[in-house]
């Protein structure tokens, strides 16, 4: 897909130049004010936005720029009046089409919560939607990529990797027509696509940003991609697994490993150490649930087998690793999205084969995603996972691992992470791929990669839980590690299991939390990170 470009827009007028001690309040605001209609990297400012200190939700001020590019590229910029120096860009998630907002506001547009990136470290903040509008059906991904019309191909270019460098030459640029200086420390952080953002832009800017969170993305989208069709695949056959069924399987799987964490407690603390297999499931098997409606059929047993092992190659080589037990089709959190789990798995695999390929029959019927693709019907992962691969990398939407080594070993950080029973993505290939980028930084001079990248374990069953900076510290561990050279050896997951609220460690893989068998199971000091 060709670039299509923008006609050369006009320079933005130089700012004024700050005092030395840096601007006051008052040249602060009048920036914001002067910012409107402005071009700044392509970008064109379509408004700014003025919010004053409000205590206890934003200790400062701030000026929130937002701006657009062609085709539908939206981007939010937040500058604090006592910033720190510190720049903080945020990745998207699923498809994107929306902003991740500094700001949560009530329904009657009410600042309620800012973000503790600019309330608490007071960082520059930027986001973008990724190249697409969800508000907008025409302009909203994946199907908008479909038209093929120059506007199509230019919105699957910024999903694939181009919206994360308009942002970050927009927001330093945004940084320092307020400030008169480029940040002093840069930082990336995302969950899920946001994940994917983050390694790409350790592989394609690595001089941008000095430290780099990373979570919920596996660093091989072509491997991704072929799991998830391989499952998809089995869509209306008498091989798929209903809801139901996968939610009373996970039952069973607890009921047999509770206690492998130490805890009996209904909560797998380390799904991966649980090794019930899918056979004894199987309706007329001991093990089994009684109702013929959970139990599972002779056809089914093999989906959940395979999702609980490896999906390897005629070669013997590994596409894609492995899920822990988990619940594989939760219900959706919020009414109208797509619940995170196998339901979604024809919905995301198609839209990035789409990407890989320019082939809509990777797509269900309309809209995309709400019925098995025709193509999924001769699926033959020996063939597609090459296709998908190689058609990602192309279009610059998947990962260079000697890249991120190379990132790695330059001496910026890189903290990856991964829910434990993520069962969206799986945990197993994301450790994989991390252990094979850290061998590449070994090969590149770094004795021990460890003193640059760790990868981390959220001890959850969800997609992206942890995600959230107020459920684990990211910002800080990844501050401290980059300003102070304070690595980080433990995070503490803050968290609901139903209406009880808890804590437990954030181990560094492959570790996990075992409860030391006295103290409140509800408190992370009663759980040790164990091998």
């Amino acid at each position: 897909m060709p670039i299509v470009p923008a006609p050369a827009p006009a320079p933005a007028p130089a700012p004024p130049a700050p005092s030395p001690a840096g601007p006051t309040a008052e040249q602060l605001k009048a920036t914001c004010d002067a910012l409107k209609g402005q071009v700044i990297e392509g970008v064109t400012v379509t408004g700014t936005v003025r919010f004053e200190a409000k205590a206890p939700i934003n200790p400062s001020g701030f000026c929130q720029v937002l701006g657009t590019r062609a085709p539908f590229l939206d981007i939010e910029i937040d500058v604090p009046d006592n910033w720190t120096g510190r720049y903080w860009q945020q990745g998207g998630g699923g498809f994107d089409g929306r902003i991740a907002s500094v700001v949560t506001t009530d329904p009657g547009g009410a600042v309620i919560a800012v973000s503790p990136v600019l309330a608490v470290k007071g960082a520059v903040y930027a986001a973008s939607n990724g190249g697409n509008r969800a508000s907008v059906p025409v302009q909203a991904a994946p199907g908008v990529w479909l038209s093929g019309t120059p506007d199509a191909r230019q919105s699957a270019i910024d999903y694939a990797y181009a919206a994360g460098g308009t942002t970050v030459r927009f927001g330093k640029a945004v940084a320092k027509a307020f400030f008169g200086k480029a940040p002093s420390h840069s930082y990336f952080n995302g969950c899920s696509n946001g994940g994917r953002n983050a390694y790409i832009a350790a592989q394609r800017w690595p001089q941008e940003f000095d430290g780099i969170v990373a979570g919920c993305e596996t660093m091989d989208m072509g491997g991704t991609v072929t799991g998830l069709m391989n499952t998809a695949a089995k869509a209306a056959t008498p091989a798929e697994i209903s809801p139901p069924q996968y939610a009373a399987a996970y039952a069973a799987a607890v009921a047999a490993c509770d206690a492998s964490d130490g805890a009996t407690d209904g909560y797998l603390a380390n799904p991966g150490a649980c090794t019930l297999p899918a056979a004894s499931l199987q309706c007329g098997q001991p093990g089994a649930n009684a109702d013929p409606a959970l139990c599972l059929t002779a056809a089914q047993v093999p989906t959940l087998a395979g999702l609980l092992s490896d999906l390897t190659l005629a070669t013997g080589a590994t596409a894609y690793s492995k899920y822990n037990w988990t619940n594989f089709a939760p219900a959706s959190a919020i009414p109208g999205v797509p619940a995170l789990g196998v339901t979604s798995y024809g919905g995301l695999g198609g839209g990035f084969a789409f990407l890989a390929t320019n082939d809509p029959l990777w797509f269900g019927a309309p809209p995309p995603g709400t019925a098995p693709a025709p193509n999924l019907a001769s699926f033959d992962v020996n063939r597609d996972y090459y296709v998908f691969s190689s058609g990602l990398q192309r279009l610059g939407a998947d990962h260079d691992k000697n890249a991120i080594a190379a990132y790695v070993a330059s001496g910026r950080k890189l903290l990856s992470w991964h829910d434990a029973g993520d069962p969206l993505m799986s945990v197993n290939d994301h450790v994989r791929n991390f252990t094979t980028m850290s061998n590449a930084a070994k090969s590149f001079g770094l004795a021990d990669p460890r003193t640059n990248a760790r990868m981390f374990i959220v001890p959850a069953s969800t997609h992206g839980a942890g995600g959230n900076l107020n459920e684990v510290d990211w910002l800080g561990a990844v501050v401290d590690w980059v300003e102070n050279s304070k690595a980080p050896e433990q995070l503490t997951y803050s968290f609901m299991a139903g209406a009880t609220a808890r804590t437990m460690p954030v181990c560094e893989a492959p570790k996990y939390p075992r409860y030391n068998g006295t103290g409140d199971v509800n408190a992370a000091a009663s759980f040790t990170c164990t091998p």
